[in-house]
């Protein structure tokens, strides 16, 4: 097309003319002349592409390249890594790792080891059962171990180590012994080096422990839960107990509550060990102390501490019926001890000075002589003494034998009690007992034969000593005898006028 200023049409001799003096800037310099099929004459000018400079469109096509290369090399770290943990799984679970790894057992226990059914997979290792086996020099007798499952570290799978937070097993039995001194405590030699089996902590939700002979052992404790730390914030081996049935060879049985423990080379200090009665969920029975297992001549003493503790728990259910109560341990310097003789003929003793709790009254029962005295005096309240306040004595348990001694009870309108007694492991009851009775009330008695038995009046009673014989379930006493004979000192009355004995003692 034509500019607006150029005519429409051209004579021949025109746009001859117009071809013959075309400039430089004609525009034939930028394109190519060429006569259409009219005969008239046209430039075509190549048409150029548009060369614009877009560096955002080549920092994407960059960045597109660079993150196809990441992809490419992570798929190839992918694949790399699922074959080397493919391959670690496979040597983790063949004869060689389990091997190895029951060695690595063996040099950080000290113990023969039998690992049954071991597996492992990225994240756990697992054995059906783990049984370890110490020396007769081991205070540790065999330790046996079912459904084991620990939390690994991937190093582990490596074969070096065996490492992770926590190793659990759905049960686990642990037997203890007294150590030959003269025998080995170890089946491998103990190193200073890394030890190459590593774990926070061990834990067995369900428990059981034995001390001595499985089939007559001297402790026996069922269904605890057990956790242990081989390094706690003090630097120390930690156990922690939580519950269970404990059973001690001739005592009452007993709840374990909780308990810690730390070990200190060969000894074993119990930071706290609080005990119950496997009735009572009250009152408590805590021991703290030492405990020498290597040292047999020793004796290994643990201090005692009764809150509010059923008697029945520490005297035996026998002397329980006879004295029902709650005692509560008192401040002595050479009692509240239990003294433990590690031995071939190992030795227990118990020494408390007790008290009435205040939360509860303590009854007396059982006694022949409580009856004579509910008939003779007409007070129903002697049938079953009850002390509110003013309750004391000692406690000793040693060789299967319980007494009683030091006892001192008062209630200042009726009765007082002193005397001591012992229970032998056959159930023989002996010992003494003065009873005291307030003067008034044997003066109001109609029976005077009261006032013959009754010794001067000494502390606001009078007095009366009684033998008692007999078993803890079937006690026997001397105040039948006593009442008998006082007769003989009576001025003489009227046969009908003085009941004999069994008529006073006649239920109603």
């Amino acid at each position: 097309m034509s500019a607006p200023s150029e005519p429409e049409k051209y004579s021949i001799d025109e746009m001859m003319e117009r071809l013959k003096t075309r400039t430089t800037e004609d525009p034939l310099d930028q394109g190519e002349l060429v006569i259409r099929a009219d005969g008239s004459q046209a430039i075509r000018v190549r048409k150029r592409k548009r060369r614009s400079h877009q560096p955002h469109k080549e920092e994407l096509r960059h960045h597109r390249r660079a993150r196809i290369l990441q992809v490419s090399a992570a798929l190839i770290l992918l694949l790399l890594a699922v074959f080397g943990a493919g391959a670690a799984i496979i040597f983790a679970n063949s004869p060689p790792f389990r091997e190895a790894l029951i060695q690595k057992i063996a040099v950080c226990s000290g113990a023969k080891v039998d690992l049954q059914q071991f597996r492992m997979n990225p994240t756990s290792a697992n054995a059906g059962q783990l049984v370890m086996t110490w020396p007769e020099g081991n205070a540790l007798r065999d330790l046996t171990l079912g459904g084991v499952k620990a939390r690994i570290f991937p190093s582990s799978f490596l074969g070096k180590s065996m490492a992770g937070e926590e190793v659990s097993s759905a049960q686990g039995t642990l037997t203890l012994r007294l150590p030959r001194l003269d025998k080995p405590s170890r089946e491998t030699t103990a190193t200073d080096e890394i030890l190459p089996i590593r774990f926070n902590r061990y834990a067995v939700p369900q428990l059981n422990v034995v001390i001595g002979d499985p089939a007559a052992p001297l402790v026996r404790m069922q269904n605890s839960e057990g956790s242990f730390q081989p390094v706690n914030p003090n630097g120390r081996a930690q156990l922690l107990l939580n519950r269970g049935d404990l059973a001690i060879q001739g005592w009452p049985k007993l709840q374990m509550d909780r308990s810690h423990i730390e070990f200190r080379g060969p000894e074993v200090d119990v930071i706290s060990m609080r005990l119950k009665h496997e009735n009572d969920s009250r009152g408590v029975f805590e021991l703290s102390g030492t405990v020498l297992p290597y040292l047999p001549d020793r004796a290994s003493t643990f201090a005692v501490e009764l809150d509010s503790y059923l008697v029945a728990g520490i005297a035996g259910p026998e002397l329980g019926r006879l004295f029902s109560g709650r005692i509560d341990t008192l401040p002595s310097a050479k009692s509240n001890v239990l003294t433990f003789r590690p031995g071939s003929e190992p030795e227990a003793s118990l020494a408390i000075v007790f008290r009435k709790s205040l939360t509860s009254p303590f009854e007396l029962n059982g006694f022949p002589f409580l009856f004579g005295l509910y008939q003779t005096l007409d007070d129903d309240w002697f049938q079953r003494p009850m002390f509110e306040s003013d309750v004391s004595g000692v406690i000793r348990r040693a060789e299967g034998k319980v007494a009683l001694s030091e006892l001192n009870f008062e209630n200042k309108d009726r009765m007082a009690l002193r005397g001591a007694l012992t229970l032998t492991p056959d159930g023989k009851l002996s010992g003494n007992l003065e009873v005291g009775v307030a003067e008034a009330m044997i003066k109001s008695s109609p029976n005077r034969r009261l006032d013959v038995m009754f010794g001067p009046l000494k502390e606001g009673f009078r007095w009366l000593t009684l033998k008692i014989g007999g078993t803890g379930a079937s006690p026997t006493d001397n105040f039948r005898e006593l009442f008998e004979a006082a007769k003989t000192t009576v001025p003489a009355a009227p046969a009908a006028d003085i009941p004999s004995f069994e008529d006073l003692t006649q239920p109603e």
